[in-house]
């Protein structure tokens, strides 16, 4: 059992860390180009989605505080085969978050150096030979100095939150503007109607840029008061992050000229684009500002980018540790690093460069994933409030089933305005995992008499093709032979269908309440 020693603070700084990763650099010019003024709406609208999902987190988390609660409570609720899955989309998120922060720091050395990068932000060969180099120092740091960096979080937090309000500020004093803001002189406030502001949410960075709001709820085994900490941590976390996103998102908007938008919002012309902070900085004659803004763009995804390494390869120790991948992942390095593991993510970090172009493709990609982990909160919520309704519930969220359909709806809706190109390889990806899994459990680890709860993860079959049929034929770059409203109408249907397929097959009380006991948590 972890020592309980983090408090509403410590818990705060590291979500607030987590979140603020390479987001604030690339959303608002990537909201902009699909909302316009509407990227507003689309902020708070996304924190308020994501502040939906988080309540569900809190209660799990909050009832059952172990850390890394992703990947070993849905083991808890729905046996196996779940947790295969989710082991498998969790550890995709980890290094495709890696590859996203080295693609970050590339893009904005790019504004000096070109040839790195092509227009739509894909690398070009010598690209390639920097995000290599990056990869490199990012593995060999991970196992020689990462707890320093880690003792160091904090100082970064702060610099994380003062370098993009220094920004906005000096923005602000120059071209601060009502009538910009309003978009009375920009096509209006919806440009491109609701169409674009939910697309900015999945699409623009959005809920990307709040990917590391579930920090405190995988620290809980580490929180002192857990039911009081973790709740705090997440909620304000998640407010203080949209505040600091909104006034970015209103400095980028304030400085566009009539230049800039000659051509529309979609088509929004900028000088540097690929690095849009630094481009705005160098459009407005402040490019004092760039050695602050270059500090950030480096340090930032750099140290982001390290404790991502760090994770994924703990998680891919954790696979093995459960005996879903090969024992050499558990092989450790002399200062106690999974080595092998740390290898192996190195190489198939630089696998994502390719077939997601650009920080936006592959931020995108990462908010479908993301997106299907977010639904475990309400998934897991719903299942344990059946098989141990009498364990202790330090939070407990009122209206629970409604609560739950709300919160994973919203999960579908995450997932299905990321678009058709990025949802077929979403699905492939998943399948293509478990295949693997079942085939390792079959070769070796069958031995072990493993039941795999199959039915216990019919569901997440149910949803995920569910949902990705619905998409071939809607309009997030879809065929677009259905309305809005009909699309809208069968992914709720969907929900409701996944959501209490996952309650009505999950394991039997007996074995949740057996999979908790093991845990020795004393709840």
């Amino acid at each position: 059992m972890h020592h309980r020693s983090l408090g509403t603070q410590a818990l705060f700084l590291s979500s607030v860390s987590a979140i603020i990763g390479s987001g604030w650099l690339f959303s608002a010019y990537y909201s902009a180009k699909l909302a316009g003024n509407g990227a507003i709406i689309a902020w708070v609208i996304g924190a308020a989605l994501l502040l939906t999902i988080a309540f569900s987190f809190a209660e799990i988390s909050s009832m059952i505080p172990i850390s890394g609660s992703s990947t070993r409570i849905p083991y808890i609720s729905h046996g196996t085969s779940v947790s295969m899955i989710f082991s498998w989309i969790i550890w995709l998120c980890y290094l495709a978050i890696m590859t996203s922060e080295i693609q970050a720091m590339i893009q904005y050395v790019s504004f000096y150096i070109p040839a790195l990068t092509k227009a739509n932000g894909g690398l070009t060969a010598l690209g390639y030979v920097w995000a290599i180099g990056f990869a490199f120092i990012i593995s060999a740091l991970n196992v020689y100095s990462v707890r320093l960096l880690m003792k160091a979080n904090s100082v970064l937090t702060l610099f994380k939150i003062f370098l993009p309000i220094l920004i906005v500020l000096v923005i602000f004093l120059h071209y601060f503007s009502w009538p910009k803001i309003a978009g009375t002189t920009t096509g209006g406030f919806l440009p491109l109607g609701w169409h674009g502001v939910f697309s900015a949410i999945s699409a623009g960075g959005i809920v990307f840029a709040f990917n590391g709001f579930k920090q405190a709820a995988e620290m809980a085994g580490e929180a002192k008061k857990p039911q009081v900490t973790v709740p705090l941590a997440t909620i304000g976390s998640i407010l203080l992050c949209l505040g600091i996103y909104l006034l970015l998102q209103l400095s980028f908007l304030i400085s566009m000229t009539p230049e800039n938008l000659s051509h529309g919002w979609s088509n929004l012309f900028l000088t540097g684009s690929n690095s849009p902070i630094a481009g705005v900085l160098d459009q407005d004659h402040l490019t004092w500002l760039n050695s602050f803004l270059y500090a950030g763009a480096v340090i930032a995804p750099m140290a982001a980018a390290i404790m991502y390494c760090a994770v994924s390869a703990r998680s891919l120790y954790a696979i093995s540790k459960i005996g879903y991948a090969p024992k050499i992942f558990q092989k450790l390095s002399p200062s106690g690093n999974p080595k092998a593991a740390i290898i192996v993510n190195f190489f198939l970090s630089l696998c994502f460069f390719a077939p997601f172009p650009g920080w936006s493709s592959i931020a995108t990609f990462l908010t479908s994933l993301l997106a299907l982990t977010y639904a475990l909160g309400p998934v897991c919520l719903l299942a344990l409030r059946k098989q141990v309704p009498d364990l202790k519930r330090p939070f407990k969220l009122p209206l629970g089933t409604l609560w739950s359909l709300v919160a994973f709806y919203i999960c579908t809706l995450l997932t299905y305005w990321s678009g058709w190109p990025i949802l077929w390889k979403t699905s492939l990806l998943l399948v293509v995992g478990y295949v693997f899994f079942l085939s390792y459990y079959a070769l070796f680890g069958r031995h072990r008499g493993d039941d795999l709860d199959f039915k216990a993860s019919l569901w997440v079959w149910i949803y995920i093709f569910g949902v990705a049929l619905v998409s071939y034929f809607g309009n997030f770059q879809g065929t677009g032979q259905i309305s809005d409203l009909l699309v809208y109408f069968l992914l709720l249907l969907i929900s409701i269908a996944s959501l209490f397929a996952s309650t009505y097959f999950c394991v039997s009380p007996e074995k949740a309440k057996k999979n908790i006991q093991a845990l020795n948590l004393n709840v």
